[in-house]
């Protein structure tokens, strides 16, 4: 499990509360990221949020845009941003901020991984058709190799997260369970 970094996405109060199998989904993160750290692993936290009041949101930009809209709150300090207190993110564990679907858009994630050496991504969170399948797609464009933790990412669709999990995803990365990660 060497230059290896598990890549939790998302896992962030305003998106992660609103999902029907919340209380599982944030307990195979939590497995993956214990695992993580007992095996020397990194751990690094992406999230979603905006400078003020969605300043780096183009009109052109169909979701984001609507949820600029809406009003929903995304600034880098709302408690909708804040990864979910469960998931104990520890002060050494990188917060990476990023400003669209892919985990790499608009981030310091891909300068964050040359640094610590890494070349093989293992993919947790939320949602399977945004950030897993954007950030899985440009990850793989990048040479990664790639694993997607299966029960730990979920969509609010269960029909289009299992479509994904099936057909889509096994195209870009080793689509596996938790347990099949850690008993690796």
């Amino acid at each position: 499990m060497n230059h290896q970094a598990l890549i939790v996405m998302d896992m962030q109060n305003g998106i992660v509360n609103g999902l029907q199998q919340k209380e599982a989904i944030i307990a195979n993160n939590q497995i993956a990221i214990e695992t993580a750290r007992r095996h020397s692993i990194p751990v690094i936290f992406v999230r979603v949020a905006f400078t003020g009041e969605y300043m780096e949101v183009s009109a052109n930009n169909k979701m984001f845009s609507q949820m600029k809209a809406k009003g929903i709150p995304m600034n880098r300090d709302d408690k909708s941003t804040q990864i979910v207190e469960a998931l104990k993110r520890q002060v050494n564990e990188p917060l990476v901020t990023k400003h669209r679907l892919s985990a790499f858009a608009g981030s310091n994630l891909e300068v964050l991984l040359r640094g610590l050496q890494v070349d093989h991504l293992v993919l947790t969170g939320v949602s399977t058709s945004g950030v897993v399948l954007s950030t899985s797609v440009e990850a793989a464009d990048k040479d990664y190799k790639l694993t997607v933790l299966s029960d730990a990412v979920a969509d609010q669709d269960e029909e289009k997260h299992q479509f994904l999990i099936d057909k889509i995803l096994t195209r870009y990365a080793d689509v596996i369970t938790t347990e099949a990660w850690y008993n690796n």
